[in-house]
């Protein structure tokens, strides 16, 4: 475990602590201040994705002469969508620099907000369908599936490392798996919010240390 990790997976798990604390002791505190609109777990998660993002260009930059076109690219790709989910979080800067929705969001939005994650489209929300499949199911599987197949497939290894998809270590399982355990706990409809705080940092301490590391350090290239 890098040092990194070893800081982040503590404080971790005080956010963890911390939110099942106030949400079972000052609910209404919880709900109006910790995990409200522009309250510091939207703003934690914001930064979190912004790292990632950061991270998925940086990586592009420096690997690109060594791993290729089609790694480089995908991990470009990874740091777009990253920032696109970061920038959403915050309503694109909207409530910072006071500007208004368009009629479409006003309409559809069920905040009025600029941003996609609150959409409702023929009758679906958005955030529904993407944290309940997006998260909840692919990430499973993600999480507990990949690691095991991962060692045994040499195409499948081939794939993974040539489109520069990391690969979860079993810490990073037992970490979701605890995040689940803990989230249970907090009586209140928007504990989604602090479950998606937890992944975004587990998938960041994934993506900064996987179990394919070598594919993504410069110590094991040849120079």
């Amino acid at each position: 475990m890098k040092i990194f990790e070893k800081v982040m997976y503590p404080i971790l798990i005080i956010f963890l602590i911390l939110a099942i604390f106030y949400s079972k002791t000052n609910l209404a505190y919880f709900e109006s201040a910790m995990v409200a609109e522009d309250g510091f777990f939207q703003w934690t998660i914001f930064y979190t994705l912004l790292f990632a993002s950061i991270m998925g260009f940086y990586r592009a930059s420096i690997l690109r002469p060594f791993r290729g076109t089609v790694f480089s690219v995908s991990l470009i790709l990874s740091g777009i969508i990253f920032l696109g989910f970061a920038l959403d979080e915050i309503s694109w800067c909207q409530r910072i620099f006071k500007f208004a929705s368009p009629l479409f969001f006003l309409k559809n939005n069920t905040k009025m907000q600029f941003n996609i994650h609150h959409l409702i489209i023929n009758g679906f929300h958005l955030n529904n369908i993407i944290f309940t499949f997006g998260i909840k199911i692919i990430a499973t599987l993600y999480f507990l599936v990949l690691p095991l197949l991962y060692p045994k497939h040499e195409k499948l290894k081939k794939f993974i490392n040539r489109f520069a998809i990391p690969v979860p270590r079993y810490i990073h399982t037992a970490a979701y798996v605890i995040l689940a355990g803990f989230v249970s706990l907090i009586p209140s409809d928007l504990r989604f919010v602090i479950f998606e705080f937890g992944f975004y940092w587990i998938l960041v301490l994934m993506m900064y240390n996987p179990l394919n590391d070598e594919v993504f350090s410069r110590i094991s290239l040849n120079r």
